[in-house]
Order: C-alpha cells, then sequence, then structure tokens
C-alpha cells in the first residue's frame, strides 16, 4: 500500500478521456444487437448496447484500444481500434459449429498462465458434471466414467489429496461455493483426517475437509470457465491450491433441450432465456440426472435435479446492470437393499438446498470512481445421512452416557440393526464491495485500482449426529475385560459456532506500451485476511513483458490461506469406554449386568490455524509462424496443512472392584484411584508440501487444407508431502517398560509426467466436428521413506524417552518396539496411452448430435506385482450420445 501512495505522488496524473461509440449486429441477419456486454480488457471499464445495438464507452487513455464484445449464444470477440479511430462497427457470429474457427481446448489467449474454456471446449467431452471439463487441463487425466463417489480436483500437483482438493477455491459469478460448513461425517474422532464418512465399503459419498462436491456442479447452464492455477487476483481469497470461475448463461435464447445418455446414467437438460423488454432479460435452467453403478440393477445410484433462474436488468443509460441468480439443487446418493449380501449396508446421502446471489455493478456519473460493484450471496442447504447395517457378534455392551464416571452399561443382542444419522443444515453468507478508478499520466502509464471489502460466514444449524442405544455400530462396543475403544455420542451441530471471514484488498492493474510491440503487464496488490481472528497479509503479482511479436515473458509470486472447516474445528468430546471387571456378567434368564467407565477429554480443535500457501511461477510465450508455445515453470508451498494425530492423556480413574454372589445380581465398589494412560485423536497444522513442475500448451497452426487444428499439452510435477506428526507403534511385549516405539512421519515423494493431444476435424460448411484425444502417462512414481528404528518411546505413563542414536538398533534392547516396514517404491512399467473420440453434427434446423467414446479403442494395460496381474487405472471403456435441439 505504502508503495502505491509514494507512486502517485511522483507521477503526474492525467484526466484525458477518449469516447468510443459504435454499433454491434448480427452477422447472420445485419439486424441489431441490443444487451451486449461491451468491456475494455485493459481498465475493465463496461458498457451495454442499448435497443439499437448502440453504445459509447469513455476510457482514460487513447492507445491500444481493445474491446470485448459478448452476449448469450454469440462467439465472443476482441476488437482493436487504431490510433485516432473512435468509431466502429461489430459483427457477431452465431456460436454453432458453421464457425470458421471453434476453439475445442483451453483458450491459448492468455494475458498470464490462467486457462479459459468456452462453451465448445465443455462441450469437447460429454460432461455430466464440471469434474468432466475440467479432465481436459494439463497435468489432469480422463477417470473412468463413474458418478457413484464424490469428486474434487486440485492442481499441479502429483499427490491429489483430499487435504489439497480442500484449498481448490470454485467462484460462480464472483460468489464463492464453500464446503467449509460441511460436517456429514459419522464420526471425526478417528485417526483419519476426513473422517468415517457415510459410504459403501471404499465408495464414498459425503466429503467434508475434501473441497467441493463438483458431481453437484451440471455444464448445462455454464457459459465460461476460467481456471487460475497459479497466482489469483487479490480479490480472492480462503484459498491454497486454485480458483476456478464459473461464469453462467444469461440474456436472450431459444428453447434448447438437451438428452444425455452414457453406461448407466441419463441426463435431461432445458434452458430458456426471454427478452422481457429492452432492458431486461431472464434465464431459466432445468437438469435432471440418474447415474446407476450397474445398469443390471438399481442397488447403487446417484441423482441429481437442479434448476436456475437469472433475472438481468440494466437502465436506460447503461449504467447500472444488476444480475440476480437462484438456484435450486436437489443430490441424492442412495444404496439400497442387495437381497444377495444381507450384512451390506444401506445407506441413503440427501442434500437439498437453495442459493441466491445478486450482483450489482454501477458506472456514477458525478463520483470521482469508474465504478462500483457488489455482490453478494447466500446458500442454505439441508443434509441427511443414514446408514443402515445388520450387525452379528458376540456378546456386547455400549453406552450412550456424556458424562465421565461408571455407568450400567446397555447389554446388546448378538443380532441387531445399527442405524446411524446425520442431519446437518450447513449456511453461508458473502458480501463483496468493490471500487474501481482508472487513471493515466503524461508517460502513458495506466493504471486500474480496485479496493474492496469482503465478508464471509459459515454455520450448521444441523440436529447432528445421532444414533440410538441399540443402534450403535460394533466397533464402539466393548466385550473383552479391561477393553478400551474410543466411543461413539450423539453430537449436536447447534453446538458450533458461526466461522467468519473479514478481508480487503487493494489492488493496481498496471499496462504500458514503450515501443511496437514492447508492452508491459503488472497486476499487483495486497489482501488482508482475518479468518476467525487469525490475520494474514498476502501480497500477489502477476507480470508479463512482450519483448517483440515472438517473445513474451511472464512471471508471479503470490502467498494465500485457507481456512479450517467446521467439521475440523468441531469434532466433539473424546469418550474412552472402558469395560469394568470381567466383562459382562451372565446368569441366564435371570439378568445380563456389566460397567463401563466413560473418560472424557476435549475433542474440539480451536486452536487449529488456517493453511497457507506461497506460490511463484514463470514463463514464457513464443508466438512462431506454426505454433503458439505457452511454457511455464512453477513452485508451489503449502505449510500448515491440516493432518490427523495421536495425543498422549492421562487420567485419574476410579478402581473398581466387582462383587459377586451366586444368583444375586453383581455389584461394584469402588476401593481407590489408579491412573489411565492412552492415546486419542486431534487434527493439528501439521502438514507440509512441495510441488515442483513445467508445464507446456502448445497451439498448431491450423492445416487449411486438412481443415485440421492440432494441440497438445504437457505436464511434469514432482511432490514432496511431508508433516510434522509422530506415529506411535505399539510394543509386542505386555510387559516392557516401553509402551509405544515413536516414529516420525516420514516423506512421500510422487512424480507425473503426462502428456495430451487433440486433434480437430471441422468443416464448417457442414457443421461437422470430429475430434480426437489423446492421454498419455509417461512417468507416474511414487517413493515412500520409512524408518525401521525408533528415535525413542513412550513408557507405562506414556512419557517420551529419546533413544540415543548408537542404541535405536539395538535388537536386543528395543527389539519389542520395531517395526519391520520397508521403504516402498512403485512406479510404471511403460507408458500408457489412452484414446476419446468426439463426433458432432451441428443442422441447420436446431437439430444436433454427438457421439462420444473414451478408450475408445478399448486398451487394457496390465502389470504384475508378486505375481499377481492387476490392470492399470486408465479410463475404461466408455460411450455415450447427446442430442441437442433448439427452437
Amino acid at each position: 500500500m505504502r508503495f502505491i501512495l509514494i507512486f502517485f505522488l511522483f507521477t503526474q496524473i492525467v484526466l484525458s478521456q477518449k469516447v468510443i461509440s459504435g454499433k454491434v449486429l448480427s452477422k447472420e441477419t445485419s439486424t441489431a444487437l441490443p444487451s451486449v456486454f461491451v468491456r475494455d480488457t485493459k481498465t475493465e471499464n463496461w458498457t451495454i448496447t442499448d435497443k439499437d445495438g448502440n453504445f459509447t464507452i469513455t476510457l482514460p487513455y487513447f492507445q491500444d484500444i481493445e474491446l470485448n464484445f459478448s452476449i448469450l449464444g454469440k462467439k465472443d470477440i476482441n476488437q482493436t481500434l487504431k490510433n485516432g479511430q473512435n468509431t466502429i462497427t461489430v459483427y457477431l457470429e452465431d456460436n454453432t459449429l458453421h464457425l470458421k474457427e471453434v476453439m475445442v481446448t483451453a483458450n491459448k489467449e492468455r494475458k498470464y498462465s490462467e486457462l479459459t474454456l468456452g462453451t465448445n471446449a465443455i462441450n469437447n467431452v460429454q460432461a455430466f458434471t464440471l469434474d468432466d471439463v475440467l479432465q481436459q487441463l494439463p497435468g489432469q487425466t480422463t477417470t473412468s466414467f463413474n458418478l457413484n463417489s464424490y469428486k474434487n480436483i486440485v492442481f499441479r500437483t502429483a499427490n491429489p489429496s483430499k487435504i489439497k482438493a480442500f484449498g481448490t477455491s470454485f467462484v460462480i459469478n464472483d460468489i464463492p461455493i464453500s464446503n467449509n460448513e460441511n460436517m456429514q461425517a459419522l464420526n471425526p474422532n478417528v485417526p483419519t483426517l476426513a473422517g468415517s464418512d457415510y459410504g459403501v465399503n471404499t465408495v464414498p459419498f459425503n466429503n467434508p475437509n475434501a473441497g467441493v462436491d463438483l458431481r453437484e456442479i451440471s455444464t448445462n447452464n455454464i457459459e465460461e470457465i476460467k481456471v487460475i492455477q497459479g497466482i489469483p487476483s487479490a480479490k480472492y481469497g480462503d484459498l491454497t491450491s486454485g480458483l476456478v470461475l464459473i461464469t453462467t448463461k444469461v440474456g436472450n435464447s431459444p428453447y434448447r433441450v438437451s438428452a444425455s445418455i452414457r453406461d448407466a446414467t441419463s441426463e435431461l437438460n432445458l434452458t430458456k432465456g426471454v427478452k422481457l423488454n429492452s432492458n431486461n432479460s431472464m434465464n431459466l435452467g432445468i437438469n435432471f440426472l440418474d447415474s446407476k453403478a450397474d445398469a443390471r440393477d438399481n442397488i447403487l445410484s446417484y441423482k441429481r435435479i437442479g434448476g436456475s433462474l437469472a433475472w438481468k436488468t440494466t437502465d436506460k443509460l447503461s449504467k447500472v446492470k444488476n444480475t440476480v441468480n437462484l438456484s435450486l439443487r436437489y443430490n441424492l446418493d442412495d444404496s439400497k437393499f442387495d437381497p444377495d449380501d444381507i450384512t451390506a449396508d444401506v445407506v441413503k446421502n440427501e442434500k437439498q438446498g437453495v442459493s441466491i446471489s445478486n450482483n450489482f455493478m454501477w458506472k456514477p456519473s458525478n463520483l470521482w470512481l469508474d465504478g462500483i460493484n457488489l455482490n453478494s450471496g447466500f446458500s442454505y442447504d439441508k443434509q441427511f445421512s443414514r446408514r443402515d447395517r445388520w450387525i452379528n457378534r458376540s456378546l456386547t455392551a455400549a453406552t450412550d452416557s456424556k458424562e465421565e464416571g461408571i455407568h450400567e452399561a446397555i447389554v446388546l443382542p448378538s443380532q441387531y440393526n445399527s442405524i446411524s444419522t446425520v442431519e446437518g443444515i450447513p449456511i453461508s453468507t458473502y458480501v463483496n464491495l468493490e471500487t474501481t478508478k482508472t487513471i493515466t499520466n503524461k508517460a502513458n502509464w495506466i493504471h486500474s485500482l480496485a479496493f474492496g471489502l469482503s465478508g464471509r460466514s459459515s454455520s450448521n444449524k444441523g440436529e447432528g449426529r445421532k444414533s440410538s442405544a441399540t443402534g450403535l455400530i460394533n466397533f464402539y462396543v466393548l466385550a473383552q475385560e479391561g477393553d478400551s475403544k474410543l466411543g461413539y455420542r450423539d453430537y449436536d451441530f447447534n453446538r458450533t459456532r458461526t466461522e467468519n471471514q473479514f478481508s480487503a484488498y487493494l489492488e493496481d492493474k498496471v499496462y504500458k506500451k514503450f515501443e511496437e510491440d514492447k508492452i508491459l503487464n503488472i497486476d499487483y496488490g495486497i489482501r488482508y485476511e482475518n479468518q476467525s481472528g487469525n490475520m494474514s497479509f498476502q501480497p500477489r503479482i502477476n507480470s508479463s513483458y512482450s519483448l517483440n511479436k515472438t517473445f513474451r515473458i511472464r512471471g508471479g509470486f503470490g502467498l494465500s490461506s485457507k481456512a479450517p472447516s467446521l467439521n475440523q474445528l468441531y469434532t466433539g468430546d473424546r469418550y474412552l469406554d472402558r469395560l469394568l471387571g470381567n466383562g459382562i456378567y451372565v446368569n441366564p434368564g435371570v439378568y445380563q449386568k456389566a460397567w463401563i467407565l466413560t473418560v472424557v477429554s476435549s475433542g474440539d480443535n480451536l486452536n487449529l490455524k488456517p493453511s497457507k500457501s506461497y506460490k511463484t511461477e514463470g514463463g514464457i510465450d513464443i508466438d512462431f509462424p506454426f505454433a503458439n508455445i505457452n511454457l511455464t515453470g512453477y513452485y508451489n508451498k503449502l505449510t500448515n496443512g491440516f493432518s490427523g494425530q495421536q495425543v498422549a492423556v492421562t487420567k485419574e480413574i476410579p478402581k473398581v472392584n466387582v462383587i459377586t454372589n451366586g444368583a444375586e445380581i453383581p455389584t461394584y465398589e469402588v476401593v481407590g484411584t489408579e491412573n489411565l494412560y492412552y492415546l486419542t485423536n486431534s487434527i493439528q497444522n501439521n502438514s507440509n508440501s512441495e510441488d515442483m513442475g513445467l508445464e507446456t500448451i502448445i497451439n498448431f497452426r491450423k492445416i487449411k487444407a486438412l481443415n485440421l487444428d492440432v494441440s497438445m499439452n504437457a505436464s511434469y510435477v514432482k511432490t514432496k508431502d511431508e508433516n510434522k506428526n509422530v506415529i506411535y507403534y505399539a510394543s509386542t511385549s505386555l510387559l516392557s517398560a516401553e509402551r509405544y516405539g515413536v516414529y516420525p512421519s516420514m516423506p512421500i515423494t510422487n512424480e507425473n509426467f503426462t502428456t495430451s493431444f487433440n486433434f480437430s476435424y471441422h468443416i464448417p460448411k457442414a457443421g461437422l466436428l470430429l475430434s480426437l484425444r489423446t492421454d498419455h502417462i509417461l512417468l507416474r512414481t511414487s517413493y515412500i521413506a520409512t524408518s525401521d528404528y525408533p528415535n525413542g518411546y513412550l513408557d507405562t505413563e506414556l512419557v517420551y524417552h529419546e533413544i540415543p542414536e548408537a542404541d535405536r538398533t539395538d535388537m536386543q534392547k528395543y527389539g519389542h518396539i520395531l517395526r519391520v516396514i520397508n521403504s516402498s517404491q512403485t512406479k510404471l512399467d511403460h507408458v500408457l496411452h489412452n484414446f476419446h473420440l468426439r463426433l458432432s453434427k451441428d443442422f441447420l434446423n436446431g437439430f444436433s448430435v454427438s457421439f462420444y467414446a473414451t478408450n475408445f479403442l478399448n486398451l487394457k494395460p496390465y502389470y504384475e506385482k508378486n505375481n499377481i496381474k492387476s490392470a492399470y487405472d486408465i479410463a475404461r471403456f466408455s460411450f455415450g450420445t447427446r442430442i441437442n435441439y433448439q427452437f
């Protein structure tokens, strides 16, 4: 901030302005196009065409003016005005396959390292969800088609873990989608970070602490996707891994109906844009999806129903633009009863909700400011998860008491239904106020300033985790003498408090042209973030300099942070249940008696701090006559990441003597006290990660003789994950003074090297597109270093003792706490290839059809390990079709 003030003290500001006027017409009919959004690409100044297609825009500079023209259903274009040119006439084409140029890959027209996916790129895959679209990006690979588990994504890493996916931010129409409020974990008091989520075997339905579930975002109403894998603008916060900006459709458009089918999945879409008058338009969208894991039955399925309504209004002077977006959603993961397996879980995971947002843009005439933008959003969901499990085991006992002490146990039958539920009501709010001002000086430096304030809140008002006394899952119950286990308890989410974030940012976008083709762009700013009392300042900068028409260099640096979720903060108290005496005392037909000692320790992790990300990147863009090449190198570091850690606890407990006397009901008496030593779990800021890599995108010039476009991307990344956790390994000798060996967490190193090609054969006159997309996995390695020898041990009272380095390999002395785990390394035996095909035909009567096939060559590469033959996890063969009709 100080730098900006000093800069302007020594800079003469020029307030001279240039007025540009023009007209926008439809190329097909030469009729005027009202409501076209006209935007200056340098200053973000904007205007809107009137009912006759006319517009006027005032700019604070004179040279290198480039305007962007966009409206629903037409192809966006940029138009450059030469020096001295004050008027312009623009023709916009219908965005169909009859266009001369169709971009089906990430847009190469980039300011820095961001990637833009337009409508044609979205349609390049048969996308049922946003995840299908993002798989086209560098470093990503096409996965087997499956909608029966949640989907998330992380960029520029060889280890796309839940921790990193939690830091990927998705913003729709300038409103962030938040997963911070999701608490649908059955029991977060377990060693794993995410808790025991509802699902079937290894198929997870819910995603607390794992980022946004991309299955919930359909693509039928998306106009554009911009992916920022590098340094985001200072405007955006609460992220560490990447940023995805989504713009939805709004404006006048015909009825569009589409139907898709692939494997056991079907989808129906309906969209319609209505022009109410010259200043008002409205869009309606409806989406229905039904996906089964197996076409032969309906045991495991996923359903999605969504509706959206957008209303855009402008004033007659093109000074105000306001857009209201309303969305309704329903998602259901359903695992029904399997008559062939009575032990299988019956699971239902349901989510229904509503979101409303408002985007207000105002260009005041009598203020010093150029623009005032106000974005606000509110989201409300109701989540319900239920698991019904048939239990068949020996006699067990349990308790549901939340008080520390001795309680009479509930003796459970050997067979019963275990029913557990979680009801969450996540609520999030967001508001952002931004002001903008563009100024120039006599040396023609252009500064576009933006100052903003934003706030967001996260809360969950559901009834929480619930289970009846006879519905406790079997790993919560006790059966053996002296048995002690971490116990389950109901937890009311209303005990949690609302988490608030407040931020302020100041950003300056600088443009300067020194000579012909020598152009400097710098976007720099600072963001202040207060995340529930944890404050940080986050400087960010992106820059590029064009040396000439052929070469341009880029570089950037930035800091960001991600707040912990409610599910990480509020895990509930830890309950240790210990069966007293000789377990369950039984006299058939007379009594069944047992007592459980419950020990309570505090469990919420309110000392968690936000995780932090440090990102740097540099690159070069080369514009050869035969191709455009973008090369980017980067280094990212994640610190204070969230991870689970066992914690030693000491408690003084009563010493109990159980009294039995023949057929009489047993009783107990307290005969003193003793110390209890045990391990419980917490979530801490112990995880660190480093990602370094190189990626390139090459777009070759169109081979006009063959109507062929060729592009490719490649990505190499090396990831090193390490944390400060310690691992406790139980002694194999019950009589030893060393109860646990203490081992450090060892780093995990992963490497990925992937390439992808896209060949597009396009005949504009016929509206025909044939696209071949390939994936090639050249390198995939994973090395996990392990330590066989402990650094120390915990004694019987869980007190840590350091072992002298010379004694750590003493098998005679410490053999009972040594773990024999060899370091493991996995790598590809050979290069993996996969090929995907798309054939699309756009008819002039509004009808179009597309055929898609994943792994259409049905490749099945195998590898052998320990004489066991297994298939590599490349996308399996799958095909489908989509039919569209507009009228």
